[in-house]
């Protein structure tokens, strides 16, 4: 192989495996790149890593032939699972190696992927921010503290605080549903096989953000009005303020867990609406955001 190929090999590496990264963080969990890399070459890398890093010891690992074959092939098996964006971004980066037209590569957009690269789903996710950060201020007029660092939350009865802070999120996942539906709709029309892709994939997002600060939320307001249990034995001596014990800990964890079931199911009815999704739909509070807004991809 001549160095210039070897070269067009690893740059083509990088902008695959930043694609398949696109949503991570920069210092992400090396399994995610479990299907692309040499087994050596994961085998030497820490838990943790970024794509700088995988990058110089696929270098210096001489691992670059093995990894880009098994990068190569899982590509073309994950295919239709990436988004849009990722399959757009490995396209041109193969087309900027020169290598979309030799070594079997070939690789190209779905049929109805050009229609979704015009979905505004910046703008979407900007007005979701702004529907995620309301709907967590009502929570926490409701007693339910969700944002880090996490003040003190007001006493009251358990039971109608998870009840407020239940409706309050599952509105907030169906604002999601609204908002990207109206993106979809405004840009293509119709709901694409693609689109709706995005649409779960942005839907689960959501529900895993809210569900971990609903969950640290309830057992952060369990913790600070400890009180509110003392008629079960394990709690009724415990003074505010004082810490409790791993045992009561795990107690309090295992009641959280337990009124989450009723978020949990409602999500579920959710993610099959979606699956469902066929009519174009348009959500009339935000039309004017789409219309307005430039395409950024």
């Amino acid at each position: 192989m001549t160095e210039q190929a070897h070269n067009n090999q690893i740059r083509f590496l990088e902008g695959a495996w930043q694609a398949v990264l696109q949503d991570e963080p920069r210092l992400f969990e090396k399994t995610l790149l479990a299907d692309f890399l040499s087994s050596d070459l994961l085998d030497s890398l820490p838990d943790y890593t970024t794509l700088k890093h995988v990058v110089a010891e696929c270098h210096s690992q001489e691992a670059v032939q093995e990894s880009y074959i098994k990068s190569f092939l899982s590509l073309r098996k994950r295919w239709q699972e990436l988004t849009t964006e990722a399959r757009h971004a490995i396209v041109e980066s193969s087309r900027q190696c020169g290598l979309q037209n030799n070594n079997g590569l070939k690789l190209s957009l779905l049929e109805d992927d050009e229609a979704a690269l015009t979905i505004r789903w910046d703008t979407a996710n900007r007005l979701y921010a702004g529907c995620r950060e309301l709907a967590y201020k009502a929570c926490q007029a409701s007693g339910l503290e969700m944002a880090q660092p996490r003040g003190r939350p007001h006493a009251g009865n358990f039971r109608s605080i998870v009840n407020q802070g239940q409706q309050i999120l599952v509105a907030l996942l169906r604002e999601r549903i609204n908002i990207d539906k109206t993106a979809v709709t405004l840009a293509v029309g119709h709901v694409t096989p693609v689109a709706k892709t995005k649409l779960r994939n942005n839907l689960a997002n959501a529900y895993v953000d809210a569900l971990d600060s609903f969950r640290a939320a309830l057992f952060h307001w369990m913790v600070s009005n400890v009180g509110a249990f003392a008629s079960i034995e394990l709690f009724k001596d415990v003074a505010p303020g004082e810490p409790l014990s791993p045992l009561q800990e795990s107690v309090l964890k295992e009641h959280v867990e337990g009124v989450l079931k009723p978020f949990k199911q409602e999500y579920e009815a959710l993610r099959a609406a979606v699956e469902d999704l066929s009519d174009p739909t348009i959500y009339e509070k935000v039309r004017r955001f789409f219309e307005a807004a430039p395409a950024v991809h």
